[in-house]
């Protein structure tokens, strides 16, 4: 029983010494850092280059190149005001990110805003097409919306293709959503891919266009 006492306090004492150096590890490294001691991070600021080993010339080898040249960045303004470093200049630190001014970005790539109300159009063959300007996914749940408030029987909603299965006088029809540029075209389609008869996606556009819930 003593000689079990004894292990169980030798292996006590060592891992108290373990934590003791763990701790003390620790509070170095966060002394370091709090005091913005160098680390070595700016010593590329003060390094030049040296000239390119010289193969006597009676000796034949390949021809020597650098592996990993270095491109020469020319100076200017922004790269004079650009900092890398901490307070002290002997650390290096990434500057921090300037906010973006949206005013700056066009509308279409802002993603913002609620879409534009639905405008009825027909194509050179006399078919229908909504056409809504805005952000693709918000036209999305405003359709959806919309389906609802006009009571129009949505068998299923396919996001992956932008699609919504409805059902008209028992026949399921696909309402696609394409997207060309900013815009969002809406079309009536049956499942075979073929355009639906031009009165029933008239009708549907159409009540679409006054049911707009965005």
């Amino acid at each position: 029983m003593l000689q079990r006492g004894l292990g169980l306090n030798n292996k006590s004492n060592r891992f108290a010494k373990l934590l003791a150096v763990s701790g003390m590890v620790a509070i170095a490294c966060a002394g370091c850092s709090r005091l913005s001691v160098s680390n070595g991070s700016m010593d590329y600021k003060s390094a030049h280059s040296i000239p390119p080993i010289q193969v006597p010339a009676a000796i034949q080898t390949r021809q020597i190149a650098p592996l990993y040249p270095v491109p020469a960045i020319p100076e200017n303004a922004a790269s004079e005001k650009l900092v890398l470093s901490n307070a002290k200049g002997n650390r290096f630190a990434l500057p921090k990110p300037q906010p973006l001014d949206p005013s700056s970005i066009p509308p279409d790539q802002l993603g913002v805003g609620a879409p534009s109300a639905p405008v009825l159009v027909v194509d050179g063959n006399g078919f229908p097409i909504l056409k809504i300007e805005g952000d693709a996914p918000k036209i999305w749940d405003v359709m959806n919306r919309t389906l609802s408030v006009a009571n129009v029987n949505v068998a299923n909603r396919n996001t992956a293709a932008n699609r919504f299965d409805v059902v008209i006088d028992n026949t399921t029809y696909q309402l696609r959503l394409g997207r060309i540029g900013n815009t969002t075209t809406v079309t009536l389609q049956k499942p075979d891919d073929s355009l639906a008869d031009k009165a029933i996606a008239t009708d549907l556009l159409d009540k679409i266009t006054q049911n707009w819930a965005g």
